[in-house]
């Protein structure tokens, strides 16, 4: 029940919405049971106990245990809710093994002999901003500025070389793509494009496998997008 209850010199403070439901119920049932004789036992035969209070207290617990009925069974949905969200959403990663994405990501997979392909979206138009591209240690390895770029959505490809003109090695690369000092304070996202290879299921969450590297399946934003 949930409040406190004192029926000659008996309390119960016991909370009907904590822990297991079935438990929950259990309880509920006992304590009004023990109360109820309890009650009984101890009341005044010469003033014996109302009759309407004895069905309010009847009523009373008939609620609770209403309530209680209520909660177990909105628990049961929020489960079968939550199993079933994760069989369509496992269900869909599942349907796009083969087919092209566009998903948020910094981290890009330079492999031999490509280049590392990406797109970058700004909000607003901005005089100049800074391609800045490092390594799986974080040492920058190649920037270049672009000057002019319009707000909306473009493609940059990195050849793989870094301001020697040298090939870095294959592996994993992070990209950021700023405003320069002077410009006002923006947020931009890079996006990675390439074939979902396979699907990854993991504790965390689910994955598709692109361009080697891990995305996770609430980042895709377009299916089926041409990759230039």
């Amino acid at each position: 029940m949930g409040s406190v209850m004192n029926v000659n010199g008996i309390q119960s403070t016991s909370n009907p919405y904590a822990g297991n439901s079935a438990d929950r119920n259990a309880m509920g049932q006992q304590e009004f049971l023990q109360l109820l004789v309890a009650q009984m036992k101890n009341q005044d035969p010469i003033n014996p106990m109302d009759g309407t209070e004895f069905a309010s207290q009847l009523a009373q617990f008939n609620s609770v245990e209403q309530l209680i009925g209520v909660n177990s069974a909105l628990t049961d949905l929020q489960q079968s809710q939550n199993i079933m969200s994760a069989g369509l959403t496992n269900s869909m990663a599942a349907s796009l093994t083969g087919k092209e994405v566009k998903a948020l990501s910094n981290e890009f997979n330079l492999q031999e002999n490509s280049s590392l392909d990406f797109s970058f979206k700004i909000p607003k138009s901005a005089t100049e901003v800074e391609i800045v591209i490092k390594d799986e240690n974080g040492n920058q390895v190649f920037t270049e500025t672009m000057k002019g770029v319009q707000k909306g959505e473009h493609d940059y490809s990195w050849d793989g070389s870094n301001a020697n003109g040298d090939k870095m090695p294959n592996g994993k690369y992070t990209v950021e793509v700023r405003p320069m000092s002077g410009e006002s304070p923006m947020s931009v996202l890079t996006y990675t494009k390439g074939m979902a290879e396979r699907v990854k299921f993991t504790g965390s969450g689910v994955y598709l496998i692109v361009n080697g590297l891990e995305v996770a399946i609430g980042n895709v934003e377009e299916i089926g997008v041409k990759n230039d």
